[in-house]
C-alpha cells in the first residue's frame, strides 16, 4: 500500500462507500481542524478500471478540502491517499468501518495485542487500517494510560464516550497521580471527588447530557499545573512541546532531527537521573 498525491478534482464518490449521514457540527469540526492542520489521515481510494480514482474512505474529508478550496483555490491543491487495489475495495472498506466502530480503549488494546504477541510491527498496523504512524503513536498513548490503572484508566473510560478527546492521550501521562488528581479537581470536577466526577460525566454522556472538552482546552489545563504534578522535569517537557510543535508544523528538516537525536541519546547515555535517562531514550526512538 503506497501513498499518492492527487488532485481533488480526480476523485470521484459513490453511494456505496458513504457512511451514515453525520451531524452538521461535525462537520463543521471536521472542516475547522482541516483547515488548520491539513489532511493528518489520508484518504483511502482505488483507481477505476474505466479511469480516474474511487474514494472508499474519507468521503467527509474530501467534502471537507472541497469546501475550502471553494474559499481559496489555493489550498489542497493535492491531497494524499492510500492507493488499493480496485478489486478488494469492499473488504477494505469493511475492514475500515470495523475499526471505526471500536472504542479508543478497543482499539489500543488491539494494537497491543498485536504488537506483543503478534509481532506486528506498528508501522504496519497503522498502514493496515489506514493511519498516520502519529495516530497510531496515540494509541499507544491510550493503552499507557489503562497499564497505569486508576484514575489514568477512568480518563480512558471518558475518551471511550467522547468527555475528553482521544488525540492527545500524552497530556494525561506526563501527570503524576497527585497531578492527575488536582488537574480534575481544580478544572474539571469543581472539587467533587474526580473518581465520583468521572463516573458522573460517564453516565451523562451516555445520556447525551454531559459537557465534552476541546482538545486545547485539555492540553492548556495539564501544561499549566505546578511542577510537583508532572513525571519529568519542565525541560524535558519543554523538547517533547518543541518536537511536537516541529512535527505539527512540519518545518524541522531531517539534519536537526538527527542532531535532536544525538543529544537525547547522549543524554540517556550519561544521566545518572533514572527518569531523564528514561524520557530521553524514548524521545530518541520516537525521532528514529
Amino acid at each position: 500500500m503506497k501513498i499518492i498525491e492527487i488532485r481533488p478534482d480526480e476523485l470521484e464518490v459513490s453511494s456505496d462507500f458513504s457512511r451514515s449521514t453525520s451531524t452538521r457540527s461535525f462537520e463543521d469540526r471536521l472542516r475547522s481542524s482541516i483547515e488548520a492542520i491539513g489532511l493528518a489521515e489520508p484518504l483511502k481510494v482505488v483507481k477505476k478500471p474505466s479511469g480516474g480514482y474511487l474514494v472508499i474512505d474519507g468521503i467527509l474529508r474530501l467534502q471537507a478540502v472541497r469546501n475550502i478550496r471553494s474559499r481559496d483555490p489555493q489550498r489542497f491543491s493535492t491531497v494524499p491517499a492510500y492507493l488499493l487495489d480496485y478489486s478488494r475495495r469492499f473488504e477494505i472498506r469493511f475492514q475500515s468501518d470495523i475499526y471505526q466502530d471500536l472504542l479508543p480503549s478497543q482499539l489500543a488494546t488491539l494494537v497491543e495485542h498485536l504488537h506483543r504477541a503478534e509481532s506486528v510491527r506498528k508501522l504496519e498496523i497503522a498502514r493496515f487500517i489506514g493511519v498516520s504512524p502519529a495516530t497510531l503513536r496515540n494509541y499507544t498513548g491510550l493503552w499507557r494510560l489503562l497499564e497505569r490503572g486508576g484514575l489514568f484508566a477512568k480518563i480512558v473510560e471518558l475518551m471511550d464516550v467522547g468527555v475528553f478527546p482521544a488525540s492527545n492521550p500524552y497530556a494525561w501521562l506526563r501527570l503524576t497521580e497527585t497531578g492527575l488528581e488536582r488537574a480534575i479537581l481544580v478544572h474539571f470536577s469543581s472539587g467533587q471527588e474526580p473518581e465520583a466526577w468521572i463516573d458522573g460525566a460517564v453516565r451523562d454522556a451516555r445520556l447525551g447530557q454531559a459537557a465534552r472538552y476541546q482538545l486545547k482546552h485539555v492540553e492548556s489545563v495539564t501544561a499549566s499545573l505546578p511542577a510537583d504534578c508532572y513525571r519529568v522535569g519542565e525541560d524535558v517537557r519543554a523538547i517533547k512541546r518543541d518536537l511536537g510543535l516541529r512535527r505539527a508544523a512540519d518545518r524541522a528538516d531531517m539534519e536537526d532531527l538527527r542532531e535532536v537525536r544525538g543529544k537525547l541519546i547522549e543524554v540517556s547515555r550519561n544521566t545518572r537521573e533514572p527518569v531523564l535517562r528514561v524520557a530521553a531514550t524514548a524521545l530518541s526512538e520516537y525521532l528514529s
